[in-house]
């Protein structure tokens, strides 16, 4: 199948935060495109969770997403790539034709061909740092740099809380995020490995530019994922001029948690109004799962 038939993409995440890799392909020159998004929200963050439970995560949301006939899965957070891409490697096989993607691989395939960069920082989930996610992609793919990876468990929380606008909580950001910047100083770029953190990039280069401006390369980078996965993937190029509204008709949002927070974080990160989602409790995820992947109904019950 060629990238430019995969009409019909599920997203998936912990959070809100795979939305910045929804929103990359939404701003798609090549759209339209429809779009199923799974955040959930109900067992965020993902980070400080163990292998296993993100694998029967995992298992159950790529069923549930394969309900809607779609062409392409995106698994829009690292953590569950890092630790679980094999279960959803599986869960895919049982629909013929599903492609499945993840954005580690395609972002250290990308650094590969940076000749520039010799000392790469990451900032990741405690769990993907802990895998090592991306050092060894970087080394499967013979990347001869440095790699320094740095978990960032304080981000999520504060990106997911809907109050980015609120300058208390930017305040709270910045605190947070001098540290993870300290320990990465040197870096000829940076990746943003994790969803939820292109949210902040702002921030990320605001703080590089009046407070460690010393500490980092005139020319460092900072590197999105989603932007490696839509541009050297799917090779599709982002156009800032779409209609503001498109993020809001393109795509069905669906969460595990509360839809007023899903909708007030999506909203404070993405800058425009989101419909509001619908919810889809643990325990349907669950049935779900179970029903696609032949448990019999006394086993569920």
């Amino acid at each position: 199948m060629s990238n430019n038939t995969y009409k019909k993409i599920g997203l998936f995440d912990s959070g809100v935060g795979g939305l910045s890799v929804l929103k990359q392909f939404a701003s798609s020159q090549h759209s339209p495109m429809q779009f199923v998004y799974l955040g959930d929200t109900a067992r965020c963050p993902y980070g400080n969770r163990d292998k296993t439970e993100i694998e029967s995560f995992v298992q159950e949301i790529i069923a549930f997403l394969t309900n809607f006939q779609l062409d392409a899965i995106v698994m829009a957070c690292n953590t569950s790539a890092a630790l679980a891409k094999d279960v959803a490697v599986e869960a895919a096989k049982r629909v013929p034709s599903l492609a499945l993607f993840d954005l580690i691989e395609p972002t250290a395939q990308y650094i590969c061909t940076q000749k520039t960069i010799k000392k790469l920082g990451v900032m990741a989930t405690h769990a993907t740092v802990k895998a090592k996610a991306f050092s060894q992609a970087l080394t499967q793919n013979n990347f001869d740099g440095t790699v320094v990876e740095v978990a960032c468990p304080l981000l999520v929380p504060i990106i997911e809380s809907g109050r980015l606008a609120e300058i208390e909580v930017q305040e709270e950001l910045k605190s947070a995020l001098r540290p993870y910047l300290n320990e990465l100083k040197g870096s000829d770029a940076i990746v943003l490995g994790c969803t939820h953190f292109p949210f902040v990039e702002s921030f990320i280069k605001q703080l590089i530019e009046t407070e460690f401006k010393s500490d980092y390369p005139a020319d460092m980078q900072l590197i999105d994922p989603a932007v490696v996965l839509c541009q050297e993937v799917f090779k599709l190029t982002s156009d800032k001029n779409i209609a503001a509204n498109y993020l809001s008709s393109a795509f069905s949002i669906y969460t595990t948690g509360s839809a007023e927070a899903f909708k007030a974080g999506a909203e404070a990160c993405l800058g425009e109004p989101i419909p509001l989602p619908k919810v889809v409790p643990t325990t349907e995820l669950k049935a779900t799962d179970m029903i696609s992947f032949g448990v019999s109904e006394a086993v569920r019950g």
